[in-house]
């Protein structure tokens, strides 16, 4: 029975959600669900040690490890290829206009499918400002200073030295003991 392009987006679709299922839904790093998917599509895992490192320097908090994840796409991508180089010449696929858009898909998979995945697992470590940004914007028209009074106040400094009155009523300077609004005769 030929293949439409039709039936390989479908398996081509299954194959993927079935990978980023698996990826996403074990520990950081990986665990023994994942690598079972990992050996059905004839891909090697990473040492332990090496998904250990990068889960703990990623700051990951679940998933497989992305290196991993598109090693399995593109053996999916690959796959897809070959299915696509077998059934071409002996069926009505070549007539299909969504033959081009299926083409481009296996040869962006691995790539745009990582991207996703890591988008979705690497934690956001970005320091956000959006908040200040946000409560600026809301507040911008009212004036909370508005309703505040403020006496006007003067400050008296010594014309000697130059420093503040430190006490009211006191009009000698407690730097440099003189008086604080005249200056000495010589």
């Amino acid at each position: 029975m030929a293949m439409t392009v039709a039936d390989l987006e479908a398996a081509l679709e299954q194959h993927v959600q079935a990978i980023m299922g698996a990826a996403w839904n074990c520990p950081p790093g990986g665990n023994h669900a994942w690598d079972q998917t990992m050996a059905y599509y004839r891909v090697a895992g990473d040492p332990p040690a090496e998904r250990v490192n990068e889960a703990v320097n990623r700051g990951m908090t679940r998933g497989a490890i992305p290196r991993e994840v598109t090693r399995v796409l593109q053996a999916v991508a690959a796959w897809a290829q070959g299915e696509l180089a077998a059934h071409i010449p002996s069926s009505g696929m070549i007539s299909d206009p969504r033959l081009g858009a299926l083409t481009v898909r296996i040869s962006r998979l691995a790539v745009s499918e990582t991207q996703r995945y890591e988008a979705a697992v690497y934690p956001n470590l970005a320091p956000s400002v959006g908040s200040i940004f946000a409560n600026a914007s809301s507040t911008a028209g009212q004036a909370p200073w508005k309703n505040i009074k403020v006496e006007p106040t003067s400050v008296l400094v010594c014309v000697h030295c130059g420093a503040p009155q430190q006490a009211a009523l006191n009009f000698i300077c407690k730097y440099c003991n003189k008086p604080m609004a005249t200056k000495e005769r010589a």
